[in-house]
């Protein structure tokens, strides 16, 4: 740790009170005035720069540096071992709770970068308190507003979770009337996010009067990149489907779109179909997807046997085979994501294929009511994990001819 009189764009002769982030956590107001025990701890303050990897604060020490207000530069916080909990920049305020509170330190603060702070140690704040009280009003005046500050932008966070997670359920059919009065068509789907906003989605359209698109995908990961990720890729999805191109070719060129400008490399699942009406003919394309589970004329539901192609959002150019099988009247289709699968109990054991298709059979006489099998379905996840947390996005697509 470098302590300086001075830091490169915060000379003294600009003085503290010029500088915003200081302005702000002082209450210093335009004509230069402050309450008087922030005018004391101002003048106590020190200027302080860390270099990138040097700890401002380490779990178990002594806290006698006491608090630092991150004026340039990032650092991360850790309780544990290498995974942060969280990342501060300029403005944030780490240790102020070492100014009043006795005992070390409960995590470490690492530099990110170059971090340049504002520093208040223990010992000169105890010398100013003692002599002027005022001064400890000042600081639990600053740990208010600090602290209302955090709530009120994680409020504003959970406003904005909440706005993107209804649109994104406004963009996945909910009614799926119009297509149940095809010929020999019935069926339900369902999500169910692990967080607010989620990565799975399905979707269902027709392409002519004869041709019926529906298909099931997941977004790697979870939250908003996913489902940023998930409204791009059901678009070109949409887009292309709707122009009547073979099921491959319209895969290939998705799969491209979604490679441009990936720097998050992200990608996708897709189990993408087309149903002739007439001719009971499914062509489908599984980009990496799960098999969907397959009940033939009334019998027990099996794995559909097919091949996979690689996901798309991963690698540009990519072949997709186009794949071919019956869907006759009589037969139903079980289409799903890894969330169900893999969902966990407290036990943190698999739901796997087996216990799926052996919940697909004891319930079969729901074979013909889509949204009561999907009811069951949920039910027994709900049942098996045993109040374990959601790990993924669950979602579900039942049809019946």
């Amino acid at each position: 740790m470098d302590k300086n009189s001075s830091f490169e764009g915060y000379e003294m002769e600009r003085e503290w009170k010029n500088v915003k982030i200081i302005q702000d956590f002082f209450q210093i107001q335009e004509d230069g005035s402050m309450p008087e025990g922030s005018r004391i701890l101002l003048a106590a303050t020190q200027p302080v720069t860390f270099q990138k990897g040097q700890e401002l604060v380490t779990i178990g020490a002594e806290p006698d540096d006491g608090m630092y207000i991150i004026l340039d530069g990032t650092t991360q916080t850790f309780l544990a071992g290498d995974e942060p909990i969280g990342e501060q920049g300029p403005g944030e305020v780490i240790g102020e709770l070492a100014l009043i509170k006795e005992g070390t330190r409960k995590a470490t603060v690492r530099a990110m970068t170059e971090v340049s702070c504002a520093n208040i140690p223990k010992k000169v704040f105890e010398e100013i308190a003692h002599s002027n009280p005022k001064v400890y009003g000042a600081l639990l005046e600053l740990l208010y507003t600090k602290s209302t500050n955090v709530i009120r932008e994680r409020e504003r966070m959970k406003s904005e979770l909440e706005i993107a997670s209804r649109i994104q359920m406004g963009m996945l059919p909910k009614s799926f009337e119009q297509y149940c009065r095809l010929p020999n068509i019935s069926l339900d789907a369902r999500t169910k996010p692990a967080k607010m906003v989620g990565g799975d989605f399905y979707d269902i359209f027709q392409i002519d009067e004869t041709h019926l698109c529906f298909l099931i995908a997941d977004v790697a990961g979870e939250g908003l990149p996913a489902c940023l990720f998930m409204t791009v890729a059901r678009t070109h999805i949409k887009n292309y489907m709707r122009l009547g191109m073979p099921v491959a070719e319209a895969a290939k060129r998705v799969n491209n779109l979604l490679n441009e400008d990936n720097e998050e490399e992200l990608f996708v699942t897709v189990f993408l179909c087309v149903l002739d009406l007439q001719k009971n003919r499914l062509t489908f394309v599984n980009a990496g997807h799960n098999r969907p589970a397959i009940s033939r004329g009334h019998g027990p539901f099996q794995l559909l046997k097919c091949n996979a192609d690689f996901v798309f959002g991963m690698m540009e150019d990519m072949t997709y085979q186009e794949q071919m099988t019956e869907l006759c009247p009589g037969d139903s289709l079980y289409l799903y994501t890894d969330g169900v699968t893999e969902a966990f109990n407290t036990d943190e054991e698999l739901y796997t294929e087996a216990r799926m298709l052996e919940a697909l059979n004891r319930h079969r006489e729901a074979r013909e009511q889509p949204g009561l099998m999907l009811d069951y379905m949920y039910r027994e996840l709900e049942e098996f994990s045993r109040g374990a947390e959601q790990s993924d996005d669950i979602t579900m697509m039942y049809l019946v001819r």
